[in-house]
């Protein structure tokens, strides 16, 4: 039992319980670890004359983030996955079931079973700055199932907890003691000492007054309407399966059966909603989108043990940046650097640029304030951290530079020579392009080793991908900086060989090439759109183009037409939208009419140049636009742009959005078959052109993990 749990108790009768494994930086439920934490609490309730009983962790980093996914992952029977449930409902239910008062004292992370197991306690205490409640639950393709889906709908309001529950949100202290989930918010450096005080209050004087501040959380006029009444809860019922179907397109089950599981429950006994949560968690475990969405949480995992080359080097330690560009890209980069708590120095070449640059970075942190995120005292300090001029001051102190001017190789050339001379010998200068060359750039630099890129994706502070590329004269020591400073910006890097349009634009670029030809065909434009979302992407090929920017997809389609025009044969649609004045969103029009920034209609202008009313041969349509993606994606590994099929699969969920719950290109591409995707392709070849050739991978292998 030691190994995991140990329990004191103090001279005020108070059991101390302290969950801390001796072999891991964090407390992570397993087996072992449940069995030990049941051992505890039955000498607990065997201990005479304990009056109350905390549990805290004997972790600096957290609480406990969440259950073993290996022991998840594993299950391959509904049955045995039943059963998992089942055993950690039992052992919580051991806590709930002590005769005492229980307080759980929450610090950094709570997660998951971690989350169930405070939910078995009478009380819970959370540091104020550090404190992060959440169950994840449902971004596995489950949902809680140690009891989590019942108690917590019944702890605090409905709306709330289907809130956790069918979301993953994660809620700071602020947020869960204003819900009721919190009963008390401690100072961090009391959130060790206190709970025993907490404890010996509550023995003294019982805590009514913490139970009746946490009804009135939970209620109110609005609530009571809604959820007191069969009439109120069918209303909460219908919104909540509202807003999954449109979050979700009905595409993840998890939320939809964490939904019917609380509606089922909520009108019986605690225990006859444990036993049905227990067994429709155990179908979940077995389904496909289940393993996919472990596969995505591996994905995510993967470069927290990973440098980004193969050899040991030491890294450049990065104490103070600089970023050359005051646009939205470069403004927000200089956030995000802030934000981590990076000094930054930002340049344009126009004082107006680099307000503008200034004040994009404000409002990403006012929008974080709003959200309670962060306060707004954190953002005044982290704003200072930011400085900006329209020359080179401060960058003789900058470990490294971001360059995300304009995408010209030219401009970019001209900038590096400019601030170069200026710079550490070891200082490391990293490109945010999308698509040119790394080599090109580094063939003007007096030090082509330390060049590298840094491809960020818009906008800076949501999308959690970076693309660090090797140009052919990139040292290993740049790109092991350049990755490790990802990871410590909360990004997912993937290192990418330079080549035209690196790995995700690449493929992007096949892919929405055939949709521009789909629509020369005649397709309608706006069913197009519609497919591709109801297969999963978070947008048709359409929207895409005007989100990203008619001009720019159009240079983006020129640069890979001429670099693999050998076997892409390149639609001209992009070019002539382009030459015709339109560019999308940002001008009001492309593809779609906009307002305010949202899109009400098509755009009749597309219409002289694409665009009709054909809407058939859906599967068809759909798997052109798929099996190129793959196909391409095959060549990249073949040329050794990226090194495994798990950096494709990293590049397209965490840069484009490809759905989650299929896996990744890779995996969708073996639940296909390579077998199915070789006669597709070659029957499309014949049909329509040589940009279907199967490649030499998908022609030798028998699949991408296979």
């Amino acid at each position: 039992m030691a190994q995991y749990v140990s329990y004191d108790v103090t001279d005020s009768a108070v059991a101390v319980i302290t969950l801390d494994n001796k072999d891991a930086k964090v407390n992570i439920f397993s087996t072992p670890f449940m069995e030990a934490l049941e051992q505890a609490i039955k000498g607990v309730a065997a201990e005479a004359g304990v009056k109350a009983v905390v549990i805290k962790s004997g972790k600096s980093a957290g609480f406990v983030a969440g259950a073993n996914i290996d022991e998840i992952e594993a299950i391959t029977d509904p049955g045995e996955a039943e059963d998992k449930s089942r055993r950690g409902q039992q052992v919580f239910r051991q806590i709930a079931d002590l005769n005492v008062p229980t307080i759980a004292a929450i610090n950094g992370h709570c997660m998951g079973g971690g989350t169930e197991l405070t939910l078995a306690c009478d009380y819970r205490l959370a540091a104020k700055e550090n404190a992060k409640i959440t169950l994840p639950e449902v971004k596995l393709g489950i949902f809680p199932a140690w009891g989590g889906s019942q108690r917590l709908p019944r702890l605090i309001s409905i709306q709330s907890a289907l809130d956790m529950i069918l979301t993953g949100k994660t809620y700071n202290a602020y947020r869960a003691n204003k819900v009721g989930l919190v009963d008390k918010v401690v100072p961090d450096e009391l959130i060790d000492s206190y709970p025993v005080e907490f404890a010996e209050e509550i023995i003294e004087k019982g805590g009514q007054k913490y139970v009746k501040a946490r009804k009135k959380k939970a209620g109110g006029f609005m609530n009571a309407l809604l959820e007191k009444n069969p009439l109120g809860r069918a209303i909460v019922w219908r919104q909540a399966k509202k807003n999954i179907m449109k979050s979700t397109g009905g595409n993840y089950p998890a939320p939809l059966t964490a939904l019917e599981v609380v509606k089922k429950s909520l009108s019986k006994s605690l225990q006859k909603g444990l036993e049905i949560e227990a067994r429709e968690f155990g179908k979940l475990v077995t389904t496909p989108e289940h393993k996919n969405l472990l596969h995505v949480y591996h994905l995510n995992e993967r470069p927290k043990k990973m440098t980004g080359i193969d050899a040991e080097v030491n890294l450049k330690f990065v104490k103070e940046t600089a970023v050359l560009g005051a646009g939205v890209m470069g403004g927000g980069i200089a956030q995000l650097l802030a934000f981590k708590d990076y000094p930054v120095r930002m340049k344009d070449i126009d004082k107006q640029m680099v307000a503008d640059g200034l004040k994009h970075a404000e409002s990403i942190f006012k929008k974080a304030v709003k959200k309670h995120k962060i306060t707004k005292l954190e953002k005044d300090r982290k704003m200072e951290l930011i400085s900006g001029n329209i020359n080179y001051d401060g960058f003789s102190r900058a470990d490294m530079v971001i360059e995300a001017v304009v995408e010209k190789i030219a401009v970019k050339q001209s900038v590096l020579q400019e601030v170069e001379p200026i710079l550490e010998d070891d200082a490391i200068f990293a490109s945010n392009t999308s698509a040119l060359s790394i080599t090109e750039l580094q063939s003007v630099a007096d030090k082509p080793g330390r060049v590298g890129g840094m491809h960020f994706f818009n906008p800076v502070h949501k999308m959690p991908l970076i693309e660090v590329v090797r140009g052919e004269q990139t040292d290993d020591k740049t790109v092991a900086t350049i990755f490790d400073l990802s990871k410590k910006l909360s990004k997912t890097p993937i290192v990418v060989k330079d080549s035209p349009g690196f790995l995700v634009n690449r493929l992007l670029g096949v892919y929405l090439n055939e949709a521009c030809f789909l629509a020369e065909e005649g397709y309608d434009i706006e069913w197009l759109d519609s497919i591709v979302k109801k297969f999963g992407m978070p947008m048709g090929p359409f929207r895409l183009i005007d989100e990203v920017g008619i001009d720019i997809a159009a240079d983006v389609a020129e640069t890979l037409g001429e670099a693999f025009g050998q076997y892409l044969e390149a639609s001209t649609l992009l070019q002539k939208v382009h030459e015709s004045g339109l560019l999308g969103k940002k001008a009001g029009k492309g593809f779609y009419n906009y307002k305010d920034g949202h899109s009400d209609s098509i755009n009749g202008e597309i219409r002289k140049f694409a665009g009709g009313s054909k809407k058939d041969n859906k599967d068809e349509v759909l798997n052109r636009m798929m099996y190129l993606m793959v196909n391409e994606g095959a060549r990249c590994l073949e040329e050794g742009i990226i090194a495994s099929p798990e950096d494709i699969d990293t590049g397209l969920i965490f840069g484009t959005g490809f759905p989650p719950f299929r896996g990744g290109l890779c995996k969708y591409a073996d639940s296909v078959g390579f077998d199915t995707l070789v006669s597709g392709l070659k029957e499309y070849s014949e049909n329509f052109g040589k940009r279907f050739t199967p490649s030499e991978y998908l022609m030798n292998n028998s699949g991408f993990y296979k």
